[in-house]
């Protein structure tokens, strides 16, 4: 008995692994995430570029307990807002004082995930319902970034992004709100997967996750879509990782200069008007 217990043990792990999401897919979901952000909080590219990594980071060690946080598990939802708090302090390092307080004020930037019946979900979505469009090219190490300026990698005891924005460092805000030691933290919880806390009995201990979220991971540069948020950078991240391929291809003239027209017509469409409802929140 025990044998065909431990049988099928192994056979739902390898059902639970089949069901997580691939990195291809957190890559995605971490990129249409900082895209929404960059939009909404006016970031540089620089900015852009560390706030992907701190979403991927976030979304790569979250998706592991994820299934055991909507079943409700006390040891997995605590974890996993041990990891929004590190990702919300990370971002704090990143963002300005009026960036930070418009990202706090947005429930579906600072509190991303949330959970209906069994299954998880995020926020963002359920504001920008078109999950294929960018406003923004990918970050500039969208396909290589693996989590190495992480807490779980970068190994110090600081955050790698504690000293990238010492000039602003005056005008960051005071400091991140931590929901894993609010004293309303179960509202939160409630509001966020709306489950009943539970500790894992004996029988529990050896439970596999088998959720499996079912987030498409389309992408596309739909150039008919215009950037209306009114963010200024948005030049200079569309542009940068083609300069940089020109830079780095520069042996031959026509290769050049086809870079730069395809940097011209990426920018094109660019546009200062916030409030167009063209393209508002899709």
């Amino acid at each position: 008995m025990k044998k065909i217990m431990l049988s099928l043990t192994l056979a739902l792990v390898g059902i639970s692994q089949m069901f997580a999401l691939s990195t291809s897919s957190i890559r995605n979901h971490a990129r249409f995430l900082s895209d929404r952000m960059a939009y909404e909080l006016d970031l540089s590219a620089a900015q852009y570029d560390d706030v992907y990594e701190i979403n991927f980071d976030f979304l790569y060690s979250a998706n592991r307990i994820m299934d055991d946080v909507v079943f409700g598990y006390r040891d997995a939802i605590e974890q996993y807002y041990t990891l929004l708090d590190i990702r919300n302090e990370d971002l704090n390092y990143v963002l300005t004082s009026r960036q930070y307080r418009d990202f706090l004020a947005a429930e579906y930037f600072y509190r991303p995930v949330y959970s209906t019946g069994k299954t998880w979900s995020f926020r963002i979505y359920t504001i920008y319902h078109n999950r294929t469009f960018f406003f923004y090219d990918a970050p500039r190490h969208y396909k290589t970034y693996l989590g190495e300026h992480s807490r779980r990698i970068y190994n110090r005891p600081v955050s790698y992004y504690s000293h990238r924005y010492e000039k602003q460092r005056i005008d960051r805000h005071s400091a991140p709100f931590k929901i894993i030691a609010s004293p309303h933290r179960d509202v939160v919880r409630k509001n966020d997967f709306g489950v009943n806390v539970r500790n894992r009995n004996n029988v529990e201990q050896n439970k596999v996750n088998n959720y499996n979220n079912t987030n498409a991971t389309n992408r596309t540069s739909n150039k008919y879509y215009r950037d209306n948020s009114g963010n200024t950078k948005a030049q200079e991240i569309n542009t940068r990782n083609q300069t940089s391929s020109a830079t780095r291809n520069s042996s031959t003239a026509t290769r050049t200069q086809s870079t730069t027209n395809r940097n011209g017509n990426a920018t094109s469409n660019g546009s200062v008007t916030r409030n167009s409802s063209s393209s508002s929140r899709r």
